[in-house]
C-alpha cells in the first residue's frame, strides 16, 4: 500500500512532464507545417533625383537670346570737318534788316551730326571777333537733329540789323566765322557781301535760326 502511493506520486510529476515536452513539439510541427512565410523581394533603388536646373538669372534653363548691338553713335560735327558758305539774300533786304542763308556742309569722309544753332561772329579786318549781341531763335521751327552725310549740307537763317558804320556803337567787319553748335568756328565763304577791301558788314544785332536739312523755308521769317 505504502509502495503503490509512492509509486503513483512519482508517476504524476512524470505524466506532466511528458505532457509539457509533448506540446512543445507539437507547436514545433505545427509552425513548421504551416504556410512558408513570403521571401522578403530586395526593394528597388529608389530613382536618383533630377538634378536642379542652372538657374541663368531669369528664373528658366533656357539659353538667353544674342541681344542686338547698340546702334553706333554719330560723332558731331566740329569746326575741323564742316565748310561754311554764308549767302546775302537780296530780296530779303527790307529797312535796316538783312537776311542771308547759312549752309553748313560735311567736308569729311564720315557722317557726322548737328543739332542746334550755329555759332556765328562778326570779324574785323585785323581778323579778331566783333563782340554783337547774339539771339538764337526757334525759325523756321525748332532744331532738327540731322546726320550730315560727306558732301551733303544743313541750312540755318541769319537775320541782322545794320547801323552807321561812323557810328561809335556800330559794330563793323568784313567777315564771318561760323561753327556748328560744338566744336569752334571757321572762315566762311560769303556770298553776295560786299568785298572783304570795304570792311561794310555793319551789325547792330543779329538772329540766327535753327538748323534744318533742307533750305526750304530757313529764310522765311
Amino acid at each position: 500500500m505504502r509502495t503503490r502511493l509512492g509509486s503513483v506520486r512519482i508517476a504524476a510529476p512524470l505524466a506532466v512532464l511528458a505532457g509539457v515536452i509533448l506540446t512543445a513539439g507539437c507547436s514545433a510541427g505545427t509552425a513548421s507545417a504551416g504556410a512558408p512565410a513570403s521571401p522578403v523581394t530586395p526593394s528597388a533603388p529608389a530613382a536618383a533625383a533630377p538634378a536642379p536646373a542652372k538657374n541663368s538669372g531669369s528664373g528658366t534653363d533656357t539659353k538667353p537670346a544674342h541681344a542686338a548691338p547698340a546702334a553706333r553713335k554719330t560723332s558731331a560735327c566740329t569746326a575741323g570737318n564742316v565748310k561754311v558758305t554764308v549767302i546775302g539774300q537780296a530780296d530779303r533786304t527790307q529797312g535796316s534788316t538783312r537776311m542771308a542763308m547759312i549752309l553748313v556742309e560735311n567736308a569729311s569722309s564720315r557722317t557726322c551730326h548737328l543739332d542746334g544753332w550755329t555759332s556765328v561772329a562778326l570779324v574785323n579786318a585785323a581778323g579778331d571777333e566783333v563782340r554783337v549781341p547774339v539771339r538764337n531763335v526757334s525759325q523756321p521751327g525748332a532744331p532738327t537733329a540731322i546726320d550730315l552725310p560727306p558732301g551733303t549740307s544743313a541750312a540755318a537763317g541769319m537775320k541782322w540789323t545794320v547801323c552807321d558804320k561812323g557810328s561809335a556803337t556800330c559794330n563793323v567787319g568784313n567777315g564771318l566765322r561760323v561753327g556748328p553748335p560744338r566744336g569752334g568756328r571757321v572762315n566762311a565763304t560769303l556770298q553776295e557781301f560786299p568785298s572783304a577791301e570795304k570792311s561794310a558788314i555793319t551789325m547792330a544785332s543779329l538772329q540766327v535760326g535753327s538748323l534744318q536739312p533742307s533750305k526750304q523755308g530757313v529764310v522765311a521769317w
